[in-house]
């Protein structure tokens, strides 16, 4: 079997990597044991992940369930990975983690506090821009002004270099791309 010793143009073995990674796994799993699980933070992570499908279900248009969905996954996905990138570049971290083994950890918020609230503004007035630009901003004013100091007040999420205000453009202007994404959509099925 052909074993790639070294990683292209890197001069850092495969097995030091790993090492490295395997090291740092069993820290934050020691981390997390002794300052995280059970905790009352952990506890609203917990809480978050496990009610949020529920409130979802429950206010949801199911008449428009595919359509409402669709933004919610969109602005998710886009959600999410800008999420694992600002936790890679270590301009905020998650102390709180409801496992170790996620990355970035903060999915119950990314879900419960930011994609399902999304959704429902999508769902009651995102038919068209005009209607719907307004409430966005709201709703991006609410996540980065109220949302992200609570989860670093209860010592969730914690800034390193980011800033609140710059979360505020960032989750106003996702929602518009999600909108104008979704509405595109709709135009070509009536085609």
């Amino acid at each position: 079997m052909f074993y790639y010793k070294y990683f292209v143009f890197s001069a850092i073995p495969v097995d030091e990597l790993i090492q490295a990674e395997q090291k740092f796994y069993e820290f934050i799993t020691a981390f997390w044991n002794e300052y995280n699980y059970l905790t009352p933070q952990w506890w609203l992570l917990v809480f978050l992940s496990v009610i949020s499908p529920f409130v979802w279900y429950w206010l949801i248009d199911k008449k428009r369930v595919i359509e409402i969905t669709c933004f919610g996954l969109f602005y998710g996905v886009a959600a999410i990975i800008l999420d694992s990138i600002g936790s890679s570049f270590l301009v905020w971290a998650y102390p709180v983690r409801l496992t170790p083994h996620l990355f970035p950890q903060l999915y119950p918020y990314d879900v419960g506090i930011v994609i399902i609230p999304y959704m429902l503004v999508y769902q009651r007035w995102g038919g068209t821009l005009k209607r719907f630009f307004i409430p966005a901003g709201l709703m991006a004013a609410f996540l980065a002004f109220i949302a992200e100091p609570f989860m670093e007040w209860l010592g969730i999420y914690k800034e390193i270099t980011w800033k609140n205000i710059y979360s505020f453009p960032i989750y106003w202007l996702l929602g518009i791309i999600c909108w104008a994404i979704i509405h595109y959509f709709k135009k070509l099925e009536r085609r």
